[in-house]
């Protein structure tokens, strides 16, 4: 996805826990779906891509700047064991949803036997 030098701005990030899964929303208003990237790692989800400018090809000269553009760039750490295979994402009015499946804990713990 990208190195931590690369890092231009971090957008703001929900993480709600349901029953059954993790929903996270991350404000990134003004992108193209599919210059966005999601990747699962683990117990962490990774959001990143590119905002360009929005507004006026050519010179112009800038009263105030508050809107982030280039690259970007969310880690978020889930707080529960999740299904990486159970991952869904829909990107609508500037906002990215992404829901992961929860899964019981004990799924992970295996017992292994002494041959």
């Amino acid at each position: 996805m990208r190195f931590p030098a690369d890092l231009s701005w971090e957008p703001p990030a929900d993480v709600i826990i349901t029953a059954g899964e993790v929903i996270v929303i991350v404000d990134i208003a003004g992108m193209d779906s599919d210059s966005i990237n999601i990747v699962t790692d683990g117990s962490r989800l990774k959001v990143g891509g590119v905002r360009g400018s929005s507004c006026c090809e050519g010179r112009k000269q800038y009263h105030q700047i508050e809107i982030r553009v280039g690259r970007f760039y969310r880690e978020i750490e889930l707080p529960v064991p999740v299904d990486h295979g159970k991952t869904t994402a829909r990107y609508e009015r500037g906002m990215l949803e992404i829901r992961v499946a929860r899964t019981d804990p004990s799924s992970h713990v295996r017992k292994v036997e002494i041959e």
